[in-house]
């Protein structure tokens, strides 16, 4: 045990005598910045009370070897004296705690090394220009919102350096977006380096003031428009004031906080928590991880602790929640966080609005909305976006966990031409349709005249997400990019796009999603969005089949073909008897593991089928090679072939036409859209007053068991939700599907449209084996 040192009586002189030779070596030094380094090492151990001999040996060793180091190029000096700071100089007073001064040892910490700091934490602080420009793209959509030009207010709270307001520079125009850009820290040595960026790069409107963040007070405003923390939240004891501060001083109405900083969470606590966490991707965060990441930081005075996180979560409505992993530096986990007032914001007085007006009573927004206000808690994530396309849904439901995090479907099936055909849609039906790959919804939203509401269900939350990045997509940007995004299926830059131009647009879950699933695809380091989802295995199959056989060739001539006569010779000749030879009929086309999987036919679907899966297949696509010219006319199987569309042959929601009469800022049909993530009898419950008109179920009723009480369940709800005169459309794998006695039975009037025969096509997809409407009566 190494002896100690009590320098309350000699240690002036003490600590003069071994101070001595430091300063000299200082002197000695050819750079600035060695010897206010060595300086500063004195002044920072001569605040110690206590000090062993042992640790003065290995320090004064240390400083030679540093101090040699500090002599070479700059990047070394900086890294040398960044890991001086942090991981081996004494931090703070070990006194009393009635000495404690939080500003004393910020100094202790920043002072020998501010001019440095930006320099060796770019690496380490990972995530704040994403922060910023996340944060940036959400004030402009409010702006935008509010039809207004006035300038905004930012308060960074530990603001240190300056370098946030540099890094917004490059995103902004800080004279043309901020009327006032106050940077507020406790560290004197940090806020002079600000003061000086503010001088070099001449910004007018930008203040620093040197106060604590639980009470400083801004100098010509009474509130902020935004407020941000970037990696301070953590360094500060007092949280709870400081964050308290914040949302005192926030527009409450417009005003938007971000907080980028260190955490680590886990799955326990969301345990009860009532769906305000904004996504749960990412979110837990292993028990040896989390405690190896508390226990190092805290080293350097940075707590990681999740109460930090979730005072923020408490204190203020969720926007956006992001869990991320720093990749460079052994997966650190960070968050990016962003909140508005979780009473008074724009999009909850929208929400309540909504609620108040919509045909639909949506029984659990109103339940957990009140239960929440009753509490004093914010309300779920999604009452927050600027959106309502996205109706609540309970995000920690275990019914979600079967979908394992991906959707089944990339593009729908069902054949919206002919729906408009039978269903003849006018601007006084509200329609409830499966969601899916939202395909058939924005093709009834293409419509001359679309329905007055357009409600997409589906219990996978992943189709939720497509639906609204497409929904987003054709908000916001421009019609080629919407055509890269979903006519090709991939896009270079889908990460700034989706950051900086979609993100405002999106639920806080469906944003985690498309960050955390989508750069593979659509920056094309995957092989494009229809490669993904649950189907794209058929399709690989397919393409793997055609690619062993040398007939890639070929399938693209099938594609190419101008005459029916072109098209049935390629396929007869070539492509048939490969795709339809046994081995793939019975190993893979009859399994009902690969029909699941790949093909999204559950074993009751299959078992309505009146002849063998392959035969079904085959009465499937020869009648389409016969009767639909696939090159303009079919685009169904045009992008199950080539994987993408052309701009001939596409569904007409990535038409020019569609993305003008949608991009319409006073009468967008899209804003007739909701997406309901929940069982369909569930949602149809919702509905009050009878006012649905029209619901097109797909073929979901064949998923079924004829034993079971779900398809009398589901009718019941239609009966209950439709008009008199109501219309039911649905498709089936069977001519004459057996729940149809049933509709015929609780009161409906049920007629095939159409009954697909042998060698004929029912419409351009032909997939399955019967239309039918059943009306209310």
């Amino acid at each position: 045990m190494s002896e100690v040192i009590n320098f309350d009586g000699l240690y002036a002189a003490a600590a003069e005598n071994w101070a001595s030779p430091i300063d000299s070596f200082a002197e000695m030094s050819t750079t600035v910045a060695t010897k206010n380094f060595l300086k500063n090492y004195v002044v920072s151990v001569s605040s110690s009370n206590y000090i062993s001999l042992r640790s003065i040996v290995f320090s004064v060793a240390i400083l030679v070897v540093v101090g040699m180091l500090l002599t070479l190029n700059d990047s070394v000096k900086c890294i040398s004296l960044f890991c001086w700071a942090c991981f081996i100089k004494p931090f703070h007073s070990r006194g009393s705690h009635s000495t404690f001064n939080q500003q004393k040892n910020l100094e202790l910490f920043y002072k020998s090394q501010a001019n440095i700091y930006d320099k060796t934490r770019e690496i380490l602080l990972k995530g704040r220009l994403e922060a910023l420009k996340l944060a940036y793209s959400h004030l402009a959509k409010v702006q935008s919102e509010n039809r207004t030009n006035d300038k905004l207010v930012w308060v960074d709270i530990g603001g240190g350096t300056g370098l946030n307001v540099e890094k917004m520079s490059t995103i902004c125009s800080l004279e043309e977006t901020f009327e006032a850009i106050y940077l507020v820290d406790l560290s004197p040595s940090l806020c002079e380096v600000a003061q000086k960026r503010v001088e070099r790069l001449n910004w007018k409107n930008v203040y620093v003031i040197c106060a604590d963040a639980c009470d400083f007070q801004l100098l010509n405003h009474d509130s902020a428009d935004f407020i941000s923390f970037s990696y301070s939240l953590s360094m500060m004891p007092p949280y709870h004031a400081v964050i308290d501060h914040a949302y005192e001083l926030l527009n409450e109405n417009t005003g938007i906080v971000c907080s980028v900083d260190f955490g680590v969470q886990s799955s326990a606590h969301a345990t009860s928590r009532v769906n305000s966490l904004g996504g749960l991707t990412n979110y837990h965060i292993p028990w040896i991880q989390r405690t190896f990441w508390r226990i190092w930081f805290e080293c350097d005075k940075v707590y990681l602790d999740p109460s930090r996180r979730e005072y923020l979560e408490y204190r203020f409505g969720t926007v956006k929640s992001l869990n991320l992993r720093n990749k460079t530096l052994g997966n650190i986990p960070y968050y990016i966080w962003l909140g508005v007032n979780k009473e008074f914001h724009d999009s909850v007085n929208d929400m309540v609005q909504r609620l108040e007006v919509s045909s639909e009573i949506t029984t659990k927004e109103l339940e957990v909305a009140s239960k929440n206000l009753s509490k004093g808690l914010p309300f779920p994530s999604i009452f927050y976006q600027n959106e309502t396309w996205r109706v609540y849904y309970d995000e920690l439901n275990p019914q979600h966990e079967q979908f394992k995090n991906q959707y089944i479907y990339a593009f729908t099936w069902e054949d919206p031409r002919e729906d408009a055909k039978i269903l003849n849609l006018t601007p006084d039906d509200t329609i409830l349709a499966i969601t899916s790959a939202c395909d058939s919804i924005l093709a009834y939203a293409s419509l001359p005249n679309p329905p007055r509401e357009i409600h997409g269900v589906d219990l996978n939350p992943c189709q939720g997400h497509l639906a609204e990045l497409k929904l987003a997509s054709l908000r916001c940007l421009t019609h080629e990019e919407v055509w890269s995004l979903f006519g090709e299926g991939k896009i270079n830059n889908f990460k700034e796009i989706l950051t900086t131009r979609l993100a405002p647009h999106l639920s806080s879950n469906a944003f985690q999603y498309w960050l955390t699933q989508g750069l593979e695809s659509f920056d094309g380091k995957g092989r494009g969005l229809y490669d993904t989802g649950s189907t794209r295995w058929a399709l690989r199959l397919a393409k793997s089949i055609f690619k062993l056989l040398g007939l890639t060739s070929k399938v693209e001539q099938l594609c190419k073909a101008r005459t029916i006569r072109e098209q049935v010779i390629i396929w007869q000749k070539y492509l048939r008897p490969a795709l339809f030879n046994p081995i793939v009929g019975k190993l893979l086309v009859g399994n009902p593991l690969f029909l699941w999987k790949a093909l999204g036919v559950p074993s009751n679907q299959a078992k309505m089928m009146k002849t063998s899966i392959s035969q079904y297949i085959i009465d499937t696509i020869d009648p389409i090679v016969t009767n639909s010219l696939i090159s303009t006319d079919n685009y169904f199987y045009y992008l199950t072939l080539m994987g993408r569309y052309s701009r001939d042959n596409c569904p007409s929601y990535l038409t020019k036409k569609a993305h003008k009469t949608f991009q319409d800022t006073d009468k967008s049909p899209l804003d007739n859209i909701r997406l309901h993530t929940d069982f369909v009898s569930n949602v149809l419950r919702d509905f009050s007053n009878k006012t649905l008109t029209v619901a097109v179920i797909m073929d979901h009723m064949d998923w079924f068991d004829p034993k079971g009480d779900d398809a009398k369940d589901e009718i019941s709800a239609l009966l209950g939700a439709l008009k008199k005169g109501g219309r039911v459309l649905l498709r089936s794998a069977a001519p004459h599907p057996w729940y149809i006695k049933t509709f015929e039975q609780l009161g409906f009037t049920c007629k095939a449209a159409a009954i697909r025969k042998s060698g004929q096509s029912i419409d351009r997809v032909n997939m399955y084996a019967s239309t039918w409407i059943c009306q209310k009566n």
